[in-house]
């Protein structure tokens, strides 16, 4: 997302700036940390919306998440609370063995904590999002301690090695991956980093989403417009779809956005 993020379009100079709560000149604080919350301008602050927490990629900050036209978009067009949690120096840490200074998932559950405590939100849809580290961080919290999301849209990133071989502490979620097919920063396959850091191949991810979630073996694939993407139906408790484009590393609102509509189709427990 960093060169993204960087070559913004001159349409976001134009286009309509929703009303935020928590804008990134002047975010939200928390004992843990801070947050950026965008709102839709028309909202009446009365109307539970759903809540998406979009945990940005490696070197991003807030300002620049919500200063791209795609991701207003989604807050207009969609009628979401967006909420973009800030990393400590630009960076998620949920690695394993790696050191770590703050409980970043405790922070994202803080976050949407917060969020809910301001503002009407419908509890149903409370989204936990990410792109590339961001999307480390939301698979990690899909797997661990997804308690307070009732959904998750990883984005172009999946575990670190070692794959959790499943299945999950957390139990059965809903989530939804988008990742590219020419991906060369985070692989399908994963890879190596220095330091000795590996990112995690997508299909043990998937594997073990699969044995988490319980679901029937042989999915469904459909195509459209160069993106496949492969349903798993039958799943007790939880859902999950892979879907592939054939770009690189890339993050465009419209996954959300996708990703939004997918989890209105998926059958709520029962209580």
């Amino acid at each position: 997302m960093r060169a993204a993020a960087i070559a913004f379009s001159l349409a976001a100079l134009t286009a309509p700036v929703a009303r935020a709560d928590c804008p990134p000149a002047d975010p939200c604080r928390l004992a843990e940390g801070r947050y950026a919350l965008a709102a839709p301008s028309a909202w009446d602050g009365k109307t539970p919306l759903p809540l998406v927490v979009f945990f940005h990629g490696l070197g991003d900050t807030p300002a620049a998440v919500l200063s791209r036209t795609d991701m207003m978009r989604i807050v207009e067009e969609r009628r979401i609370l967006l909420a973009v949690p800030e990393g400590i120096d630009a960076r998620w840490f949920v690695r394993p063995g790696s050191p770590r200074p703050r409980d970043d998932l405790a922070f994202a559950a803080a976050v949407a904590e917060d969020v809910m405590a301001r503002h009407p939100v419908d509890p149903a849809m409370v989204v936990a999002s990410g792109f590339s580290a961001g999307a480390f961080l939301t698979w990690t919290l899909a797997c661990e301690r997804p308690g307070r999301f009732t959904g998750f849209l990883p984005i172009a990133g999946g575990f670190w090695d070692p794959v959790p071989e499943g299945p999950c502490p957390g139990g059965p979620v809903a989530i939804r991956h988008v990742h590219g097919r020419a991906d060369r920063t985070v692989p399908l396959a994963g890879r190596a980093l220095s330091g000795g850091a590996r990112q995690g191949d997508m299909r043990a991810s998937l594997a073990t989403a699969l044995v988490t979630n319980h679901c029937a073996p042989v999915p469904e694939v459909a195509e459209m417009a160069g993106e496949t993407c492969t349903t798993w139906r039958g799943c007790r408790g939880g859902a999950l779809t892979f879907c592939t484009h054939p770009g690189g590393h890339d993050m465009d609102g419209r996954f959300i956005a996708d990703g939004l509509a997918w989890l209105r189709t998926v059958p709520r427990p029962a209580k």
